[in-house]
C-alpha cells in the first residue's frame, strides 16, 4: 500500500496525492469502496487518466525499470536516449547537472495519462517534452548544450519511482 501511494505521488505529485486521500476518506467514509473508487477519486482530483496505473499495480507482475541508454554529442547539442526495460510505463523526471553547477529538469509525460504534473521543483527550469508512448521501448531528446558541459544526468532525482534497477538511472561524465 505504501509503495502504491508513493508511486501515485511520483505520478500526480504530493499535493494531489494528499488531496486524493482526504477526498477519498470524505466521500467513502462508512462505506465499502473498491480500488476503482480510489482511482476515480485520484483522477477527479488531479485530472490525470490513471486506468493504466491501477491495472499495472493490481493485475500484473510488471516492473518499473528505466535507464539511460546513450548520451552523445550531436552538432553542439547533447542527444540522450532513455530506455524502458521494465513493462510498466511511467512519466519520467530527468535532472541535468552542468559543469558550472547549474541544474535543469526535463519531464516526459506518460501518454496514457493525457496529463502533465506540476513541476515538483519550481526553483529549477523545467522543460516538458513530448509524451513517451508506452509502445516504444526508447525515447530520445536533446539538451541544448554540448556533452562536455554536462556533469551528470539522473532519471528520477526524487527517488520516489519504484525502479527495480537504479544502477542504470545515471550518467556521470568521465573524469580524467
Amino acid at each position: 500500500g505504501a509503495v502504491f501511494i508513493s508511486q501515485l505521488a511520483y505520478i500526480i505529485g504530493w499535493d494531489n496525492t494528499f488531496k486524493t486521500l482526504k477526498r477519498f476518506y470524505y466521500d467513502y467514509r462508512f462505506s465499502h469502496p473498491t480500488p476503482n473508487d480510489f482511482k476515480r477519486t485520484a483522477e477527479r482530483v488531479s485530472g490525470a487518466v490513471l486506468d493504466w496505473y491501477l491495472v499495472d499495480w493490481t493485475q500484473t507482475t510488471n516492473t518499473i525499470d528505466y535507464g539511460i541508454k546513450e548520451v552523445a554529442e550531436n552538432n553542439g547539442k547533447t542527444s540522450v536516449v532513455l530506455e524502458r526495460v521494465g513493462r510498466t510505463p511511467m512519466p519520467i523526471d530527468v535532472l541535468v547537472i552542468y559543469e558550472d553547477g547549474a541544474k535543469e529538469t526535463f519531464y516526459i509525460p506518460n501518454t496514457l495519462m493525457r496529463w502533465s504534473k506540476e513541476n515538483p521543483t519550481p526553483e529549477l527550469k523545467r522543460t516538458v517534452l513530448n509524451g513517451w508512448d508506452w509502445a516504444y521501448p526508447t525515447f530520445k531528446f536533446e539538451i541544448n548544450k554540448s556533452k562536455g558541459n554536462i556533469k551528470s544526468i539522473v532519471i528520477d532525482p526524487s527517488e520516489l519511482m519504484a525502479d527495480i534497477n537504479k544502477t542504470n538511472n545515471q550518467y556521470q561524465k568521465a573524469t580524467n
